[in-house]
């Protein structure tokens, strides 16, 4: 008797691997304009170079008290959300490659970019509190990790969107075949 193809699990849907992506899409630019309406530029955590203890204090001495506070009470928790939405995106293509039976190492290949820049963008922004609730005192250490963890959080980042690509394309190709 001839064997069936064993089904995939239904618990990560293939609608997942387009609608998960388009969810982090979502959610970044609606971030960036929730950033834009609070007219607070979010100019530490976009630099690729890194940031230092003199760029935190002139750009929080220019934000003033009032936007500081906006920047402290209402961005960064949007910003934490959007970063937990791309964390978990990541983990869920993890787990829905490997319950398709793909090694663990191709679907963190896949998923992992955006699984770990989340969590260092939580790191970042968790860091980033303590600078403005200790503002005008910063600690270089504090400022190195959030400088550090921004840094390889846009990397990672900017990995996870290749890494989706490539696994909406793994989801899709034993359909095809």
């Amino acid at each position: 008797m001839e064997e069936l193809p064993t089904f995939y699990s239904t618990l990560i849907p293939l609608g997942f691997f387009f609608w998960g992506p388009v969810l982090v899409v979502l959610t970044l630019l609606l971030s960036w304009l929730w950033a834009r309406s609070l007219k607070v530029d979010r100019a530490l955590e976009s630099d690729l170079n890194g940031f230092t203890r003199e760029d935190v204090e002139k750009l929080f001495s220019l934000y003033g008290p009032e936007r500081r506070a906006i920047y402290r009470n209402r961005l960064l928790p949007a910003d934490l959300a959007f970063a937990l939405v791309y964390a978990i995106v990541g983990a869920l293509i993890v787990a829905g490659l490997s319950m398709r039976g793909y090694p663990w190492w191709v679907a963190a290949l896949c998923g992992g970019g955006w699984l770990f820049g989340g969590l260092c963008d939580v790191a970042e922004n968790l860091a980033i509190a303590r600078l403005l609730d200790r503002f005008p005192i910063l600690d270089e250490g504090t400022v190195a990790f959030a400088s550090g963890f921004a840094r390889l959080k846009l990397v990672l980042s900017g990995l996870g969107f290749i890494g989706a690509i490539a696994g909406y394309y793994l989801a899709f190709r034993p359909l095809a075949g």
